[in-house]
């Protein structure tokens, strides 16, 4: 991996294999993006995957800058906002909204994907499946969660209905163009829900990113320019790094990823996609601490800095009062991709910067970990 930074942006190169595409991170640079894309990919045509909140907002610049760069038919389709959209159902709708305005192959366009995580996880696995060979696909981000997260490392797919991110592929884009200033539309619970993966990479790939989130989370809550530049960038360099290493997740190095999803993607799914991602994750993470502690591997000290840090960011180290079944919540974390012929595997935190894969934990630790953080809250543990 190589980085470029200049007072304007900052260019990280990601390199896998023969292949290479970067990550363009900016500020107030959406009037450039046609421009920058240009030169990086031979299609002139383009489906621009959006959804009516986001498509309302930012649209209109992007298609003005696609037209300006000489991209020459243009199209849109919305997918409906929430994550309980991210499905086959309108997986399909994507699918035949292509089929319709670009019905012969030689016409195949360039995808673009404009939005969050729904949009940029279904966008791309449209366009990975599409001609069956895939055409190619661009991520801008229009959240923070999608900037830092889902955004980078070529996982595309959609939800079971039971299931979290079951159905997909790995599916490089050719290019992620992070403009910053489109993160200022952000409700407060959706900024928070993103910081929470930025706090799983300080928690588990460094200590630096860690130490620089206590001491500027009111700053970043805030979308500070200067310090979510820096929190993005280095994101991005983490996963670079963890994505270069272990691209299809295949030689266990990318697992580090995973800290308080395994826990979290199932409460996520048990509470019915009310709670947000960041927030399920982060009650993962708390439970994930607790298995650590119990098994002699996480110093208080360190479960506790995480624990504040958390709550700093005004996220939940307990789940929200929704009526979640205990049952349906382990039957959900069963289902998880990392485990393997009934045994589990957990990514859990040695200490701050540091983590540890920890295969076949024992169901009771398991157990007293989840209904530590539910049972709290009013969560039935039935």
């Amino acid at each position: 991996m190589s980085a470029l930074a200049t007072p304007e942006h900052d260019t990280i190169t990601v390199h896998l294999d023969n292949r290479t595409h970067d990550i363009v991170v900016s500020s107030g640079w959406l009037d450039r993006f046609g421009e920058i894309l240009k030169s990086r990919v031979a299609e002139r045509n383009v489906m621009v995957f959006t959804s009516p909140r986001i498509g309302a907002l930012y649209y209109d610049a992007l298609e003005r800058s696609l037209s300006a760069a000489g991209f020459q038919k243009i199209r849109r389709h919305d997918i409906p906002d929430g994550e309980q959209n991210k499905n086959l159902s309108e997986f399909a709708n994507c699918c035949e909204a292509l089929v319709q305005h670009f019905p012969q192959s030689e016409s195949a366009p360039l995808v673009v994907n404009l939005g969050g995580g729904v949009v940029g996880d279904m966008g791309g696995f449209v366009a990975a499946t599409f001609l069956r060979s895939g055409v190619p696909y661009v991520q801008v981000p229009t959240t923070l969660l999608g900037c830092v997260d889902c955004g980078v490392g070529g996982k595309v797919g959609v939800n079971s209905k039971t299931v979290k991110n079951i159905i997909g592929r790995f599916y490089q884009p050719k290019l992620v163009f992070a403009d910053l200033e489109l993160l200022r539309t952000l409700p407060p619970r959706e900024i928070r829900s993103g910081i929470a993966e930025v706090i799983k990479y300080g928690v588990v790939c460094d200590a630096n990113l860690f130490e620089y989130l206590e001491e500027n989370m009111e700053k970043l809550l805030a979308l500070d320019r200067e310090i979510i530049r820096h929190v993005a960038v280095e994101c991005y360099r983490i996963k670079a790094r963890v994505v270069e290493a272990d691209e299809e997740d295949n030689k266990g190095k990318r697992n580090v990823l995973n800290y308080g999803h395994t826990i979290g993607h199932a409460l996520e799914m048990a509470a019915d996609l009310q709670m947000t991602h960041g927030e399920a994750i982060c009650v993962g993470m708390i439970a994930a601490n607790q298995i650590a502690l119990r098994l002699g591997i996480l110093d208080q000290s360190s479960a506790d800095r995480i624990r504040a840090v958390i709550q700093r960011a005004g996220l939940p180290v307990s789940a929200p009062a929704f009526e979640v079944s205990f049952d349906r919540l382990l039957e959900s974390m069963k289902h998880d991709k990392k485990f393997r012929e009934g045994k589990n595997l957990f990514v859990l935190p040695t200490g701050i910067g540091a983590w540890k894969p920890v295969r076949d934990v024992e169901m009771p630790f398991i157990a007293e970990a989840v209904k530590s953080c539910l049972q709290t809250s009013g969560i039935s543990a039935r």
